[in-house]
C-alpha cells in the first residue's frame, strides 16, 4: 500500500500544473512552461505563449550537441580522402595511459583542457626521447581529446607527407589544406631520408605551419643537443622552427614500450599456441 502511495506521488510530481502566477509548470522540474507577453493596443490583457520549460532546454541541448557531433564525425571522414591522415595515427586516448611518467600524462591532459589558450597562442608540444617511450601515444592521445571537443586534428608522419608531396604536383595545395586541421600532430621528425630533396620538403612542412600561427605536436627521437645544435644548416633552419612552435618540450624516458609489447604477445603466443612442456619422467627407482 505504501509502494502505491510513493508510485501515485511520483506521478503527481510529473504531471503538470498552474502555478500561483497562473502559469503552466513543468511537472518534473518546476520551471514555467508559458509566459505572458504584453502586445496588442494598449490595455489590452497580456497573452500565454509556451515556453520551453529546463527539462526541454536541456533536451533541446542534447539533441543539438547530438547532431553537432553527428556533423563534426562526417566533416573529419570527409577530410581524411586528402590522405594527410595516418590510418592508424589517433588511435590511443587518455584511458589507456598506464601513467608511467605522471607528470608528462598531467601536462597532457592540461594542454587539452587549456586548448583555447593554446590555440590562441599558437602553443605546440616537442616530444623526444628515446625509441619507444611513448611520444606517438601521448601525442594520439591529446589529439583523441581534442577531437572529443570537435577540434580539427590530423596526425602524419614526415616520412607519409614527403611521400604525399613527392606524388603531386600541387605541392603548395597540399601544404595549404594542412591549414583546415587546427592541431597537426607531426610524428618522427629526423627518420626521414636524408637528401637535399627531403630537407627541403620538411622545412617547406615546418614552415607553413609557422605561417599559418596553428599550434603543432612534433615527436622525434632527436636529442636536445641534436636539435639546438644540427649538423647541417637546412636541419638548423628546421628545428629552429619546430622549436619555436614547441615551446613545451616534454622528454620520455625509459625501456621501449615496443619491446614489452613484444615480449608480452610472444609470452602469450607461446602459451597459446605451443603444446605444454610433458613432465620430466621420474628416473628408475627414483620414487623407492
Amino acid at each position: 500500500m505504501e509502494d502505491a502511495v510513493f508510485s501515485a506521488k511520483d506521478r503527481e510530481e510529473q504531471q503538470d500544473y498552474l502555478g500561483q502566477d497562473g502559469l503552466l509548470y513543468c511537472g518534473k522540474c518546476h520551471f514555467p512552461k508559458q509566459k505572458r507577453l504584453a502586445w496588442g493596443p494598449e490595455g489590452s490583457p497580456p497573452t500565454l505563449v509556451p515556453v520551453a520549460c529546463q527539462c526541454q532546454q536541456q533536451q533541446q541541448h542534447q539533441q543539438a550537441l547530438r547532431s553537432s557531433q553527428l556533423q563534426f564525425r562526417m566533416d573529419m571522414d570527409r577530410r581524411k580522402e586528402d590522405g594527410i591522415c595516418c590510418p592508424d595515427g589517433l588511435r590511443y586516448r587518455f584511458d589507456q595511459d598506464d601513467l608511467v611518467q605522471p607528470k608528462v600524462s598531467q601536462v597532457c591532459r592540461r594542454y587539452v583542457e587549456n586548448w583555447q589558450q593554446m590555440r590562441r597562442d599558437n602553443i605546440g608540444i616537442l616530444f623526444y626521447g628515446s625509441v619507444g617511450s611513448g611520444k606517438s601515444f601521448l601525442a594520439s592521445c591529446i589529439g583523441n581529446g581534442l577531437l572529443e571537443r570537435q577540434v580539427p586534428v590530423a596526425a602524419a608522419s614526415f616520412p607519409r607527407l614527403l611521400n604525399l608531396l613527392q606524388g603531386t604536383y600541387a605541392k603548395q595545395a597540399l601544404l595549404d589544406r594542412l591549414a583546415v586541421y587546427q592541431l597537426l600532430i607531426l610524428d618522427d621528425l629526423g627518420a626521414e631520408r636524408a637528401s637535399s630533396y627531403a630537407e627541403e620538403q620538411v622545412f617547406n612542412i615546418v614552415d607553413a605551419r609557422l605561417s599559418s600561427r596553428l599550434p603543432v605536436i612534433v615527436t622525434t627521437n632527436l636529442t636536445m643537443e641534436q636539435l639546438e645544435h644540427p649538423a647541417s644548416l637546412q636541419c638548423a633552419r628546421i628545428y629552429d622552427r619546430v622549436l619555436e612552435l614547441c615551446p613545451i618540450r616534454l622528454k620520455l624516458t625509459g625501456p621501449s614500450r615496443r619491446a614489452q609489447n613484444a615480449q608480452q604477445r610472444e609470452a602469450l603466443a607461446k602459451q597459446l599456441l605451443l603444446p605444454p612442456q610433458p613432465e620430466q619422467a621420474l628416473e628408475e627407482g627414483g620414487a623407492g
